[in-house]
This record gives C-alpha cells, structure tokens and sequence, in this order.
C-alpha cells in the first residue's frame, strides 16, 4: 500500500538524515517531538477511530515537514562546501572514537557551522512537529503511542490502514 511505503521511505530517510544529526541534537532526540518521551513507550493497541483519523491527518503534515526541514538541512550543508556523505562521516568520527575522519581544519569548519545552524533549526522543526499534531486533536503521547505500535503491532498497522483513502501507486 503507498502509505506503508510512504511510511517506510520517511522513517529510513529520518533514520539515514538523522543519524549525522543524532550527536547535535540529543537533547531532543532524532526528530522526536517534545522534550522527555520513554526510550521505548509501552505497546498500546486499542485507539479510538478518530485517534486514528488524526494520526493519519498528522502524519500527512508531518511528512511534509520533514521532507522540507530535510531539504533545508541538506542545503545547509551544502551551502557550507560539505557534502551530505561528508558531513554524516564527521558526524560519526564525532561520536565514535574508534572511527576517523579525513579532515582538513576548513572542512572542520564547515562541519561545525553547519552542525550548529542544524542545531538552532531543530527547535522550529520540532515545533511545526508539535503543531501539526494538536491541530488534529490528539496530544503528542498518543501520537507517538499509534506511531510506535504501528511500526510494532500489525493490527493496529492493519487498522490505520484501512482507514487510508485509496492512494495512487507511486
């Protein structure tokens, strides 16, 4: 079905992106919304209908975002002389000792601008995020709970699902 694919595609690309951005960005989380969610929420399958409907709404928006705050941070990077590949490789000779990077002082450089304008572009992102998701009517924890258990529980990714409208293949 497109959404699952859809699904799929924007938690591998969250994942690939935020990866490079995990060290800068760990006092929020990798794209997590609000400020203290568990490591792993408790599996919850029972949602209402519309707690449903409202995820999906959500979702829609937030994809949206993500796809936007992903182009705008690549641009960063790029407008700092550094590739994505580059920039994820510092990023993760930053957070693993054992793991070097080949750098000059000027691609350090970049590497650290870019990190730190990243960084102040978060918490409008995060914001958006959170937005997104009380317009549709439910709180942050049951959005996060309905995500989690629809990576987690196939009846509940059954359920959202048949909720979807009929979406052209890709």
């Amino acid at each position: 079905m497109y959404f699952n694919k859809t699904m799929m595609k924007i938690l591998k690309t969250r994942n690939m992106m935020m990866l490079a951005f995990t060290l800068f960005l760990s006092s929020v989380g990798n794209f997590t919304i609000g400020q203290t969610v568990p490591t792993q929420p408790e599996l919850k399958e029972n949602f209402q209908k519309q707690e449903l409907q409202s995820f999906i709404k959500a979702n829609q928006r937030i994809i949206a975002i993500q796809k936007n705050s992903e182009a705008e941070m690549i641009k960063v990077i790029e407008q700092k002389g550094l590739t994505v590949d580059k920039f994820n490789e510092l990023a993760q000779a930053q957070q693993s000792p054992d793991k070097k990077a080949n750098v000059d002082s000027k691609e350090q450089q970049s590497f650290v601008n870019a990190a730190n304008k990243i960084m102040g572009m978060q918490k409008d992102i995060n914001g958006k995020m959170e937005e997104s998701i009380k317009k549709e009517g439910i709180d942050i924890q049951t959005y996060q709970q309905i995500m989690f258990a629809y990576q987690k529980s196939p009846k509940v990714k059954q359920e959202i699902e048949a909720l979807l409208p009929d979406q052209p293949k890709p």
